[in-house]
């Protein structure tokens, strides 16, 4: 693993273990209208945070994007990516979290072809850019793609991951 990427984990999990119990520890959320995150992460840059899902405890492990993967956006991308329990499969995006300033978020916009993602915030001249699967990477009805369906990301929760500080 490269010096960044361990920085970029480093960050995430002190900022998981400062602030709300990652462990999954249910509150009293019975009436709650939207689930609760089990983890609020600080972005590497310290320009928003990230709110989990509760279900997503001990099934993710987070990278960053390379330069060429990133395009256009700056840096600091990072993909949640799945681990599959059969250890001979790769490991699939959940979800993936970049910022762009917003005229380059402008210029992704204005060429042609799917965008990267889609714009879920803006704050102080950036513009915050989800990624999340298409598809179930995974053989229908297999563990893996059932656990993978559950931790989709749904509709609701989408808005609320990414907040600008």
């Amino acid at each position: 693993m490269t010096r960044p990427r361990c920085a970029v984990l480093g960050l995430l999990a002190l900022a998981a273990c400062g602030g709300r119990d990652a462990g999954g520890a249910r509150g009293d959320s019975a009436g709650a209208a939207s689930p609760r995150p089990s983890a609020v992460l600080l972005s590497p840059d310290g320009l928003y945070e990230i709110h989990l899902p509760e279900r997503w405890n001990g099934h993710y492990v987070v990278d960053s994007l390379s330069t060429a993967e990133r395009g256009r956006a700056r840096p600091g991308a990072l993909v949640f990516l799945y681990q599959p329990s059969d250890s001979t499969l790769r490991l699939e995006a959940l979800l993936v979290i970049a910022t762009y300033d917003s005229a380059a978020w402008q210029a992704v916009r204005a060429e042609g072809g799917p965008p990267p993602g889609d714009s879920v915030a803006a704050s102080a001249g950036r513009v915050f850019v989800l990624a999340l699967p298409q598809s179930n990477p995974f053989t229908p009805s297999t563990p893996d793609a059932i656990l993978f369906d559950l931790l989709k990301l749904r509709p609701k929760e989408v808005p609320g991951v990414v907040q600008p500080k």
